[in-house]
């Protein structure tokens, strides 16, 4: 009965060895999580199908590993190779065809479903995420405070820990100096992000997860702490609800705001620019106000891009958005007054502040009024003069001819040394040309170039890549000669 027994177990230790295909796959998934699979196939020549996808997810490969085995005296290759793919909903990983030693072989079909993470209820280990608010409108900010404990005399060797996604939020992680300390016998240490919540309604925050490497001391042996088997416990956190309510309609700003403008003159000539710088500052949800466009009729705008500074202080989420446009008008124009509105939580109401607007007066606009003066034409006395009729002799004739050449000569040098001059007065710098040697920074060389705007699409392209490179000297000559070509 005991050899009976052995020639079953050799049996099925032979079939498991020489099985086709193994598939290594969980019964279930935690959402949020990656789920890892694993594929083992054993054989002299196996190969593995193309897995791009399963039902919509995309799949990873993690990589591949291959061992040598005897199998009856009989060499082959063991070969593993894992995949890993992000899952949200149950899924059904189906059968694939592999090849092995030239014959087809189908794997299994496995089902897996999702599961939801409970809370780690633990002595030595705690993790727990907070907030003050959890009723919020669109775009109000909130704190979450991530608090991670354990034991003080636990030897950790690793705290995995992957930076959280906050689906339907828009999160920034922010500094802290202080976010270690001790506190009756656990190590404590704090992570906190600020939320801005983007879509309305009933949103929740999944429990979050730090994966806690430590030395297993139950494991070790005789020779002690350095042959103990590290193992890797998974320590959940609590979900956070919220309750999301709308801003009124059509806006998508709340907290405090304010904007203001400047012109440096209001008073130029035709062909010259002004600077027009537009400041929004303030708190709330700063990085959804959207970027300002000039749209001015008889006027070239210019616009640099926004400078946006941000910070977190005093329990606010504050800002700074600055704006220069350079505007080159053709006539006198007046720059609109420019507007942003916000809810304002304290009294519950929309709030629109507006900047003032700016006359531009254009001197010699072509529209000016001028007076043109037209003379009357002075009637002249018609002069008679005799006509006396002469006799050229032959002699006389000669020379005429001869002196006729000569003159010819003379106008025709004249005409040489007047084309030598005008090539001689063409090689002197322009004006402009002299004016682009001079300025002694970019802001001032821009000035001089601005006017000069959509002339030429390469002396555009020069003139934009000075404003954007902080070096501007080396495009001088590109730009000089440029201009020269086109003989401005």
């Amino acid at each position: 009965m005991g050899i009976l027994r052995l020639i079953i177990l050799v049996l099925i230790f032979n079939l498991y060895l020489s099985a086709g295909v193994i598939l290594r796959a969980p019964n279930s998934f935690i959402s949020g999580e990656p789920f890892v699979f694993e594929y083992e196939l054993s054989g002299s020549s196996v190969n593995f199908p193309n897995i791009e996808k399963i039902d919509q997810y995309i799949v990873e490969g993690l990589g591949t590993s291959k061992s040598l085995q005897i199998i009856n005296g009989s060499y082959s290759e063991k070969v593993s190779k894992k995949y890993r793919i992000y899952p949200t909903s149950d899924f059904t990983i189906p059968s694939f065809d592999f090849e092995i030693d030239g014959k087809l072989e189908k794997s299994e079909e496995k089902k897996v479903t999702k599961s939801v993470a409970l809370k780690t209820k633990s002595q030595q280990f705690d993790l727990t995420i907070q907030t003050e608010k959890k009723e919020l409108f669109v775009g109000e900010s909130t704190i979450l405070k991530l608090v991670f404990k354990y034991k003080r005399d636990l030897q950790i060797t690793n705290l995995g820990f992957t930076p959280p996604h906050f689906e339907n939020f828009w999160y920034k992680k922010l500094d802290n100096k202080n976010n270690r300390y001790e506190q009756n016998g656990y190590i404590v240490q704090e992570l906190e992000y600020l939320l801005f919540p983007q879509k309305v309604g009933k949103l929740k925050i999944n429990p979050l997860k730090v994966d806690v490497q430590m030395i297993d001391i139950t494991s070790s042996n005789n020779f002690g702490f350095f042959s103990a088997v590290p193992k890797v416990t998974k320590v959940y956190s609590n979900e956070l609800s919220f309750d999301i309510k709308p801003l009124p309609q059509a806006i998508n700003l709340i907290g405090n705001f304010d904007i203001k403008a400047f012109v440096d003159k209001t008073k130029i000539k035709q062909g010259e620019s002004i600077s027009y710088k537009l400041v929004i500052s303030g708190f709330g949800n700063f990085d959804d106000i959207q970027d300002k466009k000039l749209n001015i009729k008889d006027a070239i705008v210019y616009d640099n891009k926004p400078k946006v500074e941000t910070s977190y202080e005093n329990d606010r989420y504050k800002g700074i958005y600055e704006k220069v446009y350079s505007i080159v008008p053709s006539d006198s124009i007046i720059i609109p007054s420019q507007s942003i509105s916000y809810f304002d939580k304290q009294s519950q109401k929309v709030i629109t502040k507006k900047t003032q607007e700016f006359k531009i007066e254009v001197e010699n606009s072509l529209n000016s009024s001028q007076e043109v003066v037209l003379e009357k034409a002075i009637d002249t006395p018609v002069i008679k003069k005799d006509i006396i009729e002469t006799k050229t002799s032959n002699s006389e004739k000669v020379i005429y001819f001869v002196l006729g050449i000569v003159f010819s000569l003379l106008i025709f040098g004249l005409l040489n040394l007047v084309k030598i001059k005008k090539n001689k007065n063409r090689r002197v710098d322009t004006p402009l040309i002299k004016q682009v040697k001079s300025s002694k920074d970019k802001q001032e060389l821009l000035k001089v170039l601005v006017p000069f705007i959509n002339k030429d699409e390469i002396l555009d392209e020069l003139i934009y890549k000075c404003e954007k490179e902080g070096e501007f000297s080396s495009l001088k000559k590109d730009i000089i000669s440029t201009i020269k070509n086109l003989k401005l």
